[in-house]
Order: structure tokens, then C-alpha cells, then sequence
């Protein structure tokens, strides 16, 4: 029920996996979207922004031999000055009751092996999360995600 807990929870989830997992892109994408709007109004679109996060098939397939992980770690989470403007320019009923965006703001890490040894990177990003909390105390529900380092200011 809290937007900015949400929020986190779904930075956190979108860039969180392991190639040696076992598991495929479309196993972390699909975690994702069980969090998405239930009117699946924006689910097609969800399914394309959470791809533009994750590796292509083939890239993890190569990652893979390198048992490459990843991770975010958070740094800042604000509702961007932006949000505000979009939300006045809204048509009526536009907008679910509830539904708001936060940019998250964070180094991206990743760990392998290179050559027998461990090796890490680590970058900034930031994109924004738009989200609705209904008031009615409903659970929190993924609307869609900005392009990668692309976010509302």
C-alpha cells in the first residue's frame, strides 16, 4: 500500500538476477507483470518496457558463460517536479485514482568471471516507475517503466 515501498521493491526486483540461475529473461520479466494493472490496459506495453531492462535471449545465453549477476543499488527515490505537470494536463479519467511515478536513482552492479577472475562494474542509472496505490487500500499495481537513464525530472 505504499507507493514509494512499491516503488523500491520493483527498482530493486527489475534489476535483480543471476544467469547461473537457471532461469531465462522471461522468468524475471514475468514476476514483473504479476504486480501489473489487473485491467491489463497497460500490460502489452509493460511486458515491452521491463524487456528494454534485461538482456536479449542470446546476450544472456553469453552472460551466462561468465555467471554474470546483477543488483541495484538505490541511492535516491523522489516524485519528479514533472509528475505534477503531467497529472494537470491529464484528461478526466485519465489517470486511475492513486497513480503516481517515482524516479529511482542508482548504481547498477554486475559480477562475473573474466578469464578465471572475479570482475565487477558498476554504473549509474536512473528511470522512473509509474505506479497506482489505490485509496480504497487495494494493493499497489506496475503501470509502466521510462527508457533506462531517460527518467521525469
Amino acid at each position: 500500500g505504499d507507493p514509494e515501498e512499491f516503488a523500491r521493491s520493483v527498482a530493486e526486483a527489475l534489476f535483480a538476477w543471476d544467469t547461473a540461475s537457471g532461469l531465462m529473461p522471461l522468468d524475471y520479466t514475468s514476476v514483473l507483470l504479476e504486480v501489473a494493472d489487473p485491467t491489463g490496459v497497460e500490460q502489452a506495453g509493460l511486458a515491452s518496457d521491463v524487456a528494454g531492462y534485461l538482456p536479449t535471449r542470446d546476450s544472456w545465453t553469453e552472460l551466462r558463460k561468465y555467471g554474470t549477476t546483477q543488483r541495484l543499488e538505490i541511492t535516491n527515490v523522489f516524485v519528479p517536479e514533472a509528475w505534477a505537470e503531467a497529472v494537470e494536463q491529464a484528461q478526466p479519467g485519465q489517470l486511475q485514482l492513486g497513480t503516481t511515478a517515482y524516479t529511482i536513482e542508482g548504481i547498477r552492479h554486475r559480477a562475473g568471471v573474466w578469464n578465471d577472475e572475479p570482475t565487477t562494474s558498476a554504473h549509474e542509472v536512473a528511470f522512473t516507475i509509474f505506479l497506482t496505490c489505490p485509496p480504497d487500500g487495494d494493493p499497489c499495481h506496475l503501470l509502466r517503466l521510462s527508457i533506462l537513464d531517460q527518467p521525469l525530472h
